[in-house]
């Protein structure tokens, strides 16, 4: 078993590297602030941050937003300083931590709209083999929809808060299967079975399936844009605040390569068409955004350049190697 060591005074500096530096902070230190830490800021939101900690106290918070950053943050603060937290949420956001904390053998309750964590003293030893990312995979997968080609991926987490892409798919046509299903570590997993595909669909995203598909935005839209008729994508505002502004990074490289896109406040319109994509891609330093745009240029007839391919390591060390092996149908 182990032991949970509570320091209950410790300052922390943290710079982040430059995509995590540019992401918003202060959503993360209100709640934290609230259960007795302390934050300062050198610029209004964002890294540098320097974190004062002290004795934590319970909290109860009410997340305008759902974010399982956000969710995570206090309930690992909880966990470590011996309290209890309950987050709420108006939708709900990926449950990693609440799973594997309850694995582990911690107190959490889940009900439809919030997480309650217990005190916490000890927690037992787990070995479980991580399950491969739902995310990554549906690049991979992406690339075989527009090939026509079936593909096969194996132990993909498929956790009902990390597909929501995968229901999309569907509606856009594509004949995804799970087989093999199992539990590793308290997660789902499956091996995923693509069949080759005819034809896309342009389709409308939004609304609470939004949090579980957030990260697959990027690749969802350069999808749509080979599929017939318009694709809109509603309700992720949570995009303008991640590694970069994605909806203008997406919409702004779609226009770039000759597809015919618009922004919205909260998303895109994308309008389907099957003519020749070209153009210089610019990343903003934006894994997903390199890795989506790579899928697109892999298109038989296509000429994309991605200006930052090395951007992808942070998520996907070896993604162009394997996106080559799709290409050679390896």
């Amino acid at each position: 078993h182990l032991s949970i060591r509570r320091q209950r005074q410790m300052c922390i500096r943290d710079r982040g590297d430059a995509s995590l530096s540019r992401r918003p902070m202060r959503r993360i230190a209100r709640p934290l602030t609230q259960m007795g830490a302390a934050f300062s800021f050198v610029a209004d939101d964002g890294l540098p941050m320097t974190i004062q900690g002290g004795g934590l106290r319970d909290l109860d918070w009410i997340s305008p937003t759902a974010s399982a950053q956000v969710k995570s943050a206090i309930l690992l603060a909880a966990l470590v300083a011996g309290c209890s937290a309950r987050v709420q949420e108006p939708t709900r956001s990926r449950d990693h931590t609440e799973r594997m904390l309850s694995a582990l053998g911690a107190p959490v309750i889940v009900t439809e709209d919030a997480v309650l964590l217990g005190p916490v003293d000890v927690l037992a030893p787990l070995d479980f083999d991580v399950p491969g990312d739902p995310s990554s995979a549906l690049f991979l997968i992406a690339g075989a929809v527009l090939r026509g080609e079936p593909l096969e991926i194996r132990n993909v987490g498929v956790n009902a808060t990390r597909i929501g892409a995968f229901a999309v798919l569907e509606r856009m046509g594509v004949a995804l299967t799970l087989a093999n299903e199992r539990q590793s570590g308290g997660e789902p997993v499956a091996d995923v079975h693509v069949a080759p595909c005819a034809g896309l669909r342009g389709v409308d995203i939004g609304g609470a399936e939004i949090p579980s598909l957030i990260d697959e935005i990027p690749i969802l839209a350069c999808l749509a844009a080979r599929a017939e008729g318009e694709t809109r994508i509603a309700d992720a505002a949570e995009l303008r605040v991640k590694e970069s502004d994605r909806i203008s990074a997406v919409v702004t490289n779609l226009r770039a390569i000759g597809a015919n896109a618009d922004e919205l406040p909260d998303g895109m319109v994308i309008r389907g068409a099957t003519v020749r994509l070209t153009g210089p891609v610019i990343t903003r330093a934006d894994h997903r955004i390199a890795m989506a745009f790579g899928v697109l240029g892999a298109v038989p007839g296509n000429a994309i350049t991605i200006d930052d391919p090395d951007c992808v390591s942070v998520s996907f060390p070896g993604f162009w190697a394997m996106l080559n092996d799709l290409e050679a149908g390896a």
